[in-house]
């Protein structure tokens, strides 16, 4: 990827994010119901509503913007795990065995960073089918971070989240 390409990506992530994750909209009725429809097919429906929710910027919201939500937010999740595994979890590891699963996962969230990069940009250029070959690897690819440690694993769990999320919206826009 050519330099311009990871500034404009990484400046995107960290404009967005700074936008508050609280907003007082309330979407309105079709938004709702689609939202609806994408998250009772998850795991956990209410996360999946507020993780929407607390990102839209006026009541209608269309389903290519629900799935750059999700899309955008699956990404911004890896990158923050790949930070906190890397400076954070990993300098303070004890056990040898803890140190090889930690850095198994940070070099599994490297990769998925990509991933998820290659469909934060596919879903700009409105290519789904692209974003939804490179999620769904990234659901493999999570297998490889095995671990017990909570943080970690919640993280993993909210990544999966957002890219089922995105995966079940995008299910409903074309293949180009």
């Amino acid at each position: 990827m050519d330099f311009l390409k990871q500034v404009l990506i990484i400046t995107s992530l960290i404009i967005l994010h700074t936008i508050p994750s609280t907003t007082s909209i309330s979407p309105d009725a079709p938004t709702m119901i689609l939202i609806d429809r994408i998250c009772f097919n998850t795991v956990n429906a209410y996360y999946c509503e507020r993780s929407i929710i607390s990102k839209l910027d006026k009541p209608h919201a269309e389903i290519t913007t629900i799935t750059k939500i999700a899309a955008f937010n699956a990404l911004y999740i890896s990158k923050i795990t790949s930070s906190l595994i890397r400076d954070s979890f990993l300098p303070k590891a004890d056990n040898p065995l803890t140190k090889t699963k930690l850095r198994t996962c940070l070099a599994t969230y490297n990769g998925i960073e990509r991933y998820l990069e290659g469909a934060y940009r596919a879903v700009l250029n409105n290519e789904y089918s692209d974003m939804r070959r490179y999620q769904s690897y990234v659901l493999g690819m999570l297998d490889k971070c095995k671990t017990d440690f909570d943080p970690i694993v919640r993280k993993n769990w909210w990544v999966r989240l957002m890219i089922n999320i995105s995966l079940l919206a995008g299910r409903r826009l074309p293949a180009l």
